[in-house]
């Protein structure tokens, strides 16, 4: 199911929506398919609410107050298009807008799988002169309950820290190019940085001077703060397992120094690796 506000200035009582039973599930296309804009992946709990609702409205008007949405050509947002998006930028009136449209989608939407993934877009037509505001809301099937296989490329995020669309754009080539049993791509540097997964949280485990596990993850000023990774970090917490917040290395991982490593996201939740594969077959 597609719901869009087809009149997103309003909020509450006053907005309507447009309801779309489509077949196509790919998240990718849905978002492609708006002009640029901020997006974020959610998913439900017990069917009726969303895990980290407040952060990922704190993502959204995070990301949408960094990304300048400038007509083609030129790199000033005008003026009447930052006026129309400024109840977006705000958290208060975003969550006006955003609840209304989550029980609309989720009641709207009805599948025998235990939860449902729910995407958000919001960005700005210039073409239409107002901003976009819609969801997808596709079933969620349960996790993979094996390791699983990636892949590492050389290529980084330019604002790791922005759930932007483009990006969905600039690693549409890293989704075609990996294997059919690949579940997802890591992205590191010259240096041999691993920063994160395509679409996921990356960690290494390693063992301490102590002999106890210290979980290693990138610097959170290098990669985006996911919602499942909060939940990780909470559990580390809670358990005394320390994070260690510095790049996992490469070369780590081909001496064979990790006890092991995962990826976390919405979708996933929390996948141990089996093998991490490089451009050079090993």
């Amino acid at each position: 199911v597609i719901v869009e506000q087809t009149n997103p200035l309003e909020a509450g009582t006053q907005a309507k929506y447009t309801i779309r039973h489509v077949d196509n599930t790919d998240g990718n296309k849905f978002i492609l398919s708006f002009p640029r804009g901020a997006y974020t992946g959610m998913r439900t709990v017990q069917k009726t609410a969303i895990v980290e609702l407040s952060s990922h409205m704190k993502r959204l008007t995070n990301s949408l107050s960094l990304i300048k949405f400038a007509p083609e050509n030129d790199d000033v947002e005008p003026e009447h298009v930052s006026n129309e998006l400024s109840s977006f930028r705000d958290p208060t009136k975003l969550e006006e807008k955003l609840i209304p449209l989550l029980k609309t989608g989720l009641s709207s939407f009805k599948h025998d799988e235990q939860e449902t993934k729910v995407v958000i877009i919001v960005g700005y037509s210039h073409k239409e002169q107002k901003p976009c505001f819609a969801a997808q809301f596709t079933p969620l099937s349960a996790p993979i309950q094996e390791r699983i296989k990636v892949e590492v490329e050389n290529k980084a995020r330019d604002t790791p820290v922005v759930k932007d669309t483009q990006w969905v754009r600039e690693r549409a080539g890293l989704e075609k190019s990996k294997a059919k049993d690949v579940n997802e791509v890591l992205l590191t540097d010259d240096a041999g940085n691993l920063y994160e997964g395509m679409s996921s949280n990356f960690f290494a485990v390693k063992t301490g001077e102590d002999g106890k596990p210290i979980v290693v993850c990138a610097p959170l000023e290098n990669v985006l703060l996911g919602t499942v990774m909060k939940i990780v970090m909470s559990v580390c917490e809670k358990h005394g397992v320390p994070i260690e917040w510095s790049f996992p290395q490469l070369g780590d991982a081909r001496a064979n120094k990790w006890e092991g490593c995962f990826i976390t996201s919405t979708s996933r939740l929390l996948l141990p690796i089996n093998g991490l594969y490089f451009n050079d077959g090993r």
